[in-house]
């Protein structure tokens, strides 16, 4: 474990703690996949409160998310997360270009906002939709206005319904086997060789947990993440191809 994650191992057990002795929510910045595997092995220390927690980044196929200490059945009353989606659209989209994801995300480092104070960034066309801790929102208003050459507005939204379908892609894909690394190379069309890397640094998870052994077997409802690529659901398993092989119906997700 990095130093890094040491930090975010300790403030976990504390933020369960003090939400178990206080009988609040505490809530967590946003984590990435990694960061999210930390709080599983640190919610299996004995240090850590016997409370609940449960994760969201806004919508629930969001990648970045945020934990939540405490439940509704610890303290008999429900909060939020603190969570803010933010649209931001060129002010002349008639002169406007149009942006990456990685053109929104250096954009609003540059102004010193720290990358775990915001979540998933979605971008549609020549506007972007960006999660956001609530207490971020002001500075982002005031100070955040422009995206390369684009001058911007932004304002309170929510993420379109229609983006999350246009977001999701079914598609039946044949695999000798279930194996992770066989699934992966399939859907986003690598070889097989090619994946060994991602699950060596750590950049496959599995249903929220990092996954390094490429030999894992995947089953229907299994939720993988590959950082980089995106991330896809496997919502059926169809039988065998007259080849012998098996068909797997999956759900894929653009990359956030």
């Amino acid at each position: 474990m990095t130093d890094d994650e040491l930090l975010l191992y300790k403030r976990l057990i504390e933020l369960s703690n003090r939400a178990y002795q206080n009988n609040i929510y505490t809530f967590s910045d946003f984590l990435s996949l990694s960061q999210q595997e930390v709080l599983y092995q640190a919610s299996r220390d004995k240090a850590f409160a016997p409370i609940r927690f449960d994760l969201f980044g806004g919508y629930e196929n969001c990648e970045r998310q945020m934990v939540r200490f405490g439940s509704e059945a610890d303290f008999g009353y429900l909060v939020d997360f603190p969570i803010s989606c933010i649209k931001i659209e060129p002010l002349a989209k008639k002169f406007a270009k149009e942006y990456t994801h990685r053109d929104y995300l250096g954009s609003l480092m540059s102004l010193g906002i720290d990358r775990k104070k915001f979540g998933d960034i979605f971008v549609d066309g020549m506007d972007a939709y960006i999660y956001v801790e609530e207490s971020t929102t002001d500075y982002i208003f005031e100070n955040f206005v422009s995206v390369g050459r684009n001058s911007i507005k932004c304002s309170f939204a929510e993420l379109p319904e229609e983006y999350k379908k246009a977001a999701l892609k079914e598609a039946t894909i044949q695999v000798a086997s279930p194996r992770a690394d066989a699934v992966i190379a399939k859907v986003y069309n690598l070889s097989r060789k090619d994946t060994l890397s991602y699950f060596t640094e750590k950049k496959v998870s599995v249903n929220g947990h990092i996954v390094e052994n490429n030999d894992k077997t995947l089953a229907v409802n299994d939720t993988v993440s590959v950082r980089g690529f995106g991330k896809f659901n496997i919502i059926n398993e169809g039988g065998l191809s007259k080849k012998g092989k098996l068909n797997l119906v999956v759900e894929i997700f653009g990359a956030h």
